[in-house]
Formats: C-alpha cells, sequence, structure tokens
C-alpha cells in the first residue's frame, strides 16, 4: 500500500512540474513568435492585428508585446482596433507591467467606451463591486434624546 501511494506522489509532481514546464514553454513561444513578426515587419500595429487575427489570445498578444518592449499605448490601441476584447486587453497591459491611468487613457483614446474600460480595469486589478452598493443610512441618538439620522460620508475622514 505504501508503494502504491508513493508512486501515486511521484506520478503527480511530474505530471504538475510537465505542465508548468508546458505553460512557461507556451508563454515563452508565443513571444518568440511575435519577436520573429515584428522583427520581419517592423509595424507593431500591423503584427497584433494579424495576431489576433489568426486567433491568439488577446491577453497573451497583449502582454507579450508589451514585455517585448513596445510601447503600451500603441499595442492597446492596436488590440482595440483588431476588436480585441477589451477586458483581456486590460488584463493583458496590467499584468505587463501597465499602469491602470496609462490603459485608460489608452483605451479611451482608441475609441473604447469609459464604462466598459472602468469596468475591465476593476476586474483586471481585482476589485469586486461592494454588495448594496451606496450609502448606507444610520440612526444616531444625540443628546437630549432627539434621534437624528443620515449618511456617513468618508470624505471628512
Amino acid at each position: 500500500m505504501r508503494k502504491q501511494s508513493s508512486w501515486i506522489a511521484v506520478l503527480f509532481g511530474v505530471s504538475a512540474l510537465l505542465l508548468m514546464m508546458g505553460t512557461v514553454y507556451a508563454d515563452q513561444s508565443l513571444k518568440d513568435t511575435l519577436a520573429q513578426k515584428y522583427n520581419k515587419e517592423k509595424d507593431v500595429c500591423r503584427v497584433v492585428k494579424q495576431a489576433l487575427q489568426a486567433g491568439m489570445n488577446t491577453k497573451e498578444v497583449t502582454k507579450s508585446s508589451i514585455e517585448l518592449g513596445h510601447e503600451a499605448c500603441l499595442v492597446i490601441r492596436c488590440a482595440i482596433e483588431a476588436n480585441g476584447s477589451l477586458q483581456q486587453i486590460v488584463t493583458g497591459a496590467l499584468e505587463a507591467g501597465t499602469t491602470s491611468d496609462v490603459c485608460s487613457k489608452c483605451a479611451i483614446d482608441a475609441g473604447a467606451d469609459p464604462r466598459a474600460v472602468a469596468q475591465a480595469l476593476e476586474t483586471g486589478l481585482g476589485y469586486t463591486p461592494a454588495e448594496g452598493a451606496g450609502l448606507n443610512p444610520i440612526n444616531v441618538n444625540v443628546p437630549g434624546g432627539e434621534p437624528a439620522g443620515g449618511v456617513i460620508s468618508s470624505s471628512g475622514f
């Protein structure tokens, strides 16, 4: 029984290692493919558009292009023009190290809806909307027995 469980543990470990190596290799091969295309084409926009039309992952194309040293705003604009998923474009740019203010400005300048950009940024940054959005009323008893109420605002803190 003990030998069987140790073999299962070894197989599980080898499987996990192969999975991690495959993920790294896939990411590296996409970067290599894009780097070769950039060297041949010299036009960032054309390469991004061709990659997205070829069915490559929008997030990975955006992330890899920025990590290869291309200007984030140009990559974001080209990916939006190629009708890539705004959520994936923003997430890829954020994962590549682009700040949220640059992502939002570039996406809006490229013609994306500001509300959709805000939602993509919230999701890409890991924010979750608060349940029961809005301010919660409170009841406060003040000296003299008169109940008072209102809304607490964080602007006074």
